[in-house]
């Protein structure tokens, strides 16, 4: 079963929209939202398509059981579909997709004591990029920033993908993580705070 809405989506991965050149993404996403509510399958396959990588990836930061991760994914658009009568309209189809599949990850987690949201001592996979000319030197340096972001709270790595990643305002950041706007400032001030004395350190090595 939790293959079988990426099966049925593949069937219609050239199924497209149409829209006039030069038109406003948010309109765009507007249009594909008003169609999938009413019931356009091929409104559903173009969501699928446009963001269950994304969604894979943001909920990667949240857990590190990729099993679970994609049956969260799975049962997200399985849900919107059955649901699509009844949902309201968004200004942010992105945003909604990403605070809905969280609280799926975080009800989940809840439930599975043994389940940890974040592995600490995991690998971060971001990207990191040093023009430096002595490979060791790279390497090495490398590794203390990778050192640096696994050292970030669950919330913070979290945070801090959500805000220069997807670019997320603070205030979405906030709805999404569940926090006030105060809190998602805090949360991801520290983060930066320890990501600079981090770089202050790798660059004195």
């Amino acid at each position: 079963m939790a293959n079988t809405l990426h099966h049925q989506s593949q069937a219609h991965a050239h199924s497209t929209f149409m829209f006039k050149h030069g038109t406003p993404q948010a309109d765009m996403e507007r249009a594909v939202w008003a169609e999938f509510r009413s019931s356009n399958r091929k409104a559903l396959d173009y969501l699928y398509e446009k963001y269950v990588r994304l969604l894979y990836v943001y909920g990667g930061k949240i857990s590190r059981n990729h099993a679970m991760v994609e049956d969260c994914i799975h049962d997200l658009f399985v849900e919107l579909w059955n649901k699509r009568k009844i949902l309201g309209d968004t200004e942010n189809v992105k945003f909604y997709l990403f605070k809905t599949l969280r609280k799926k990850i975080v009800s989940k987690i809840s439930t599975a004591a043994a389940e940890a949201p974040i592995v600490r001592e995991a690998e971060v996979d971001f990207p990191i990029e040093f023009n430096i000319i002595q490979e060791q030197l790279v390497s090495e340096r490398q590794t203390q920033m990778r050192r640096a972001l696994a050292s970030l709270s669950e919330s913070q790595r979290e945070a801090i993908y959500l805000k220069f990643y997807e670019k997320l305002p603070y205030q979405q950041i906030a709805n999404v993580m569940d926090l006030d706007l105060k809190s998602a400032y805090k949360v991801i001030g520290k983060a930066i705070d320890t990501l600079r004395k981090a770089v202050h350190n790798i660059y004195h090595i």
